[in-house]
């Protein structure tokens, strides 16, 4: 039996100039960090001659074509192992349209316990370019790269996408002290609410060929390298201003936010909240924001109909935390 462990993420800003159709050709940059919420994937011998796979269902297979689980599928198609397996995925915080990364941290989860059962070890930007590929070019998601290379690194980081297919993964020096300061300055909640990322992110897609859109994914992108110079200076609270600016910024963008998302938006900044965002692509999921220690109550006052979800950072990446019967 094998068990990996990957971290799920949350963005700063950055988010969407990693697509391909904008990356590719102007270059993107996110900065992101790794938190202790997780995606298990359990690996384990089967003794029948077929395939089980259980997430919030359960599969059983007689043949890899036959999962209706793309992710899964096309990770076993890759890593090779056709017959006399079980797959489970465990979730820490629901698995789908919330904002968090978790696809792609399933992608990767799965890809490192199938390598690792067979002995194979595989380099975090391994991981990140064979789930990138599964999901982008053999599902054709209309996804940036962010969580993959997030979930397989790890840590607090500026991640920088392209031109062309280049990326390149800085990781942000702070003292334990700043480090702490930010941790300790965040708030996350879940809206309760779950979104299609594909549909959104498709949109936005599309149009980046458009004036104003390139625009908006050029500032962001000059965003994320902004946040990581002043972060790298020690300036933590400058990440509340500048999740506000990336915010006034994506919800430019098609898909991106709603009414009751923007109420809760002005509400927690009312009660003092410096800035926020809604995580991932838009429409749902999780709301991040960033204050002061003492104004934390008058958030979750404000905030009292969402459920808030305490959460540290998590300096590694997907790992394997067990080998063995």
């Amino acid at each position: 039996m094998v068990i990996s462990r990957t971290p799920l993420r949350v963005s700063f800003v950055g988010g969407g100039s990693d697509l391909d159709s904008f990356a590719s050709r102007h270059g993107g940059a996110v900065l992101s960090t790794t938190i202790d919420k997780y995606i298990y994937v359990v690996v384990n011998e089967r003794f029948e001659d077929d395939i089980r796979v259980s997430y919030s269902k359960t599969e059983i297979v007689d043949s890899v074509a036959k999962l209706k689980h793309d992710l899964v599928r096309e990770a076993l198609r890759l890593a090779g192992l056709p017959r006399h397996v079980e797959i489970v995925t465990i979730a820490d915080v629901p698995s789908r349209g919330t904002g968090l990364g978790s696809s792609s941290a399933v992608t990767i989860g799965v890809l490192n316990a199938l390598y690792a059962y067979q002995g194979i070890l595989k380099a975090p930007a391994e991981l990140a370019a064979e789930a990138a590929h599964i999901e982008i070019d053999v599902l054709g998601k209309p996804i940036g790269r962010q969580d993959q290379y997030a979930s397989a690194f790890g840590g607090l980081q500026l991640l920088r996408f392209g031109p062309g297919d280049a990326v390149d993964c800085q990781p942000v020096i702070l003292t334990d002290e700043a480090r702490l300061g930010l941790e300790r300055n965040l708030l996350l909640f879940y809206t309760g609410r779950q979104r299609a990322a594909a549909k959104v992110l498709g949109e936005i897609d599309a149009a980046t060929g458009k004036r104003a859109t390139k625009r908006n994914l050029e500032r962001l992108r000059e965003l994320a390298y902004e946040l990581y110079g002043e972060i790298g200076r020690g300036n933590v609270d400058a990440v509340g201003d500048y999740l506000h600016k990336g915010w006034e910024l994506k919800r430019r963008l098609t898909g991106v936010t709603n009414a009751k998302v923007d109420g809760w938006y002005r509400d927690a900044r009312g009660a003092g909240a410096t800035g926020g965002k809604l995580l991932g692509a838009g429409g749902g999921g999780f709301m991040l924001f960033y204050a002061q220690r003492d104004r934390h109550e008058a958030i979750r006052s404000a905030l009292a109909h969402l459920r808030e979800v305490p959460i540290r950072f998590e300096s590694t990446g997907s790992r394997i935390i067990h080998i063995g019967h």
